[in-house]
Order: C-alpha cells, then sequence, then structure tokens
C-alpha cells in the first residue's frame, strides 16, 4: 500500500505515471531531475504523515479498548432481595 500511495503522490507532481513509477524505484535521470528530485522527496513525507496518523488512531483505538471500566457495575435494589434459590431450582425458605 505505501508502494501505491508512494507512485500515486508522485504522480500528482509528474505528468506520467510511467515516469511517476521510475521515480518512485530511484531513477531519476531525464530533462528535470530538479524537479524529480522535489517530486521523490515531498511523496514520502505525505506517505509517512498519513501512516503517522492512522497509526496514531489505531493506538488510541487499543487504549479504549482496553482502558478499565470507569465506574463499578450496582447490582439493582430488587435484584439483590431476591430470595436464593437451592440446588434443586426452588426457593429457600427462609426460617
Amino acid at each position: 500500500m505505501f508502494g501505491a500511495a508512494l507512485v500515486s503522490l508522485i504522480g500528482t507532481r509528474v505528468d506520467s505515471p510511467e515516469l511517476a513509477a521510475r521515480i518512485a524505484a530511484g531513477d531519476l535521470s531525464g530533462d528535470d531531475t530538479t524537479a524529480q528530485a522535489a517530486a521523490f522527496t515531498h511523496a514520502p513525507h505525505l506517505a509517512l504523515y498519513g501512516t503517522a496518523a492512522v497509526c496514531a488512531v489505531g493506538a488510541l483505538a487499543v487504549a479504549a479498548a482496553l482502558a478499565r471500566p470507569r465506574r463499578e457495575a450496582t447490582v439493582p435494589d430488587e435484584v439483590a432481595e431476591t430470595p436464593e434459590r437451592s440446588p434443586e431450582g426452588s426457593a429457600s425458605v427462609p426460617s
């Protein structure tokens, strides 16, 4: 994905997709080597910023998923006051 993004970003600076693929491979031979070098350095910067943003969002998602609950669950009063059941399934009779 990174390579495809790199070629695509270089392609926004040069006119030809074939030239963008050559530049991404490191071939800066041609007419305007200054513009090719600028495209070659600009594209990885943008791609790495995008990768850093995806990693930051992923880290926040993992931190949120692993965070402790903010409060303990409480048992409603009507559930807490129900009689306990015996192993046979019938309600026990208080003595």
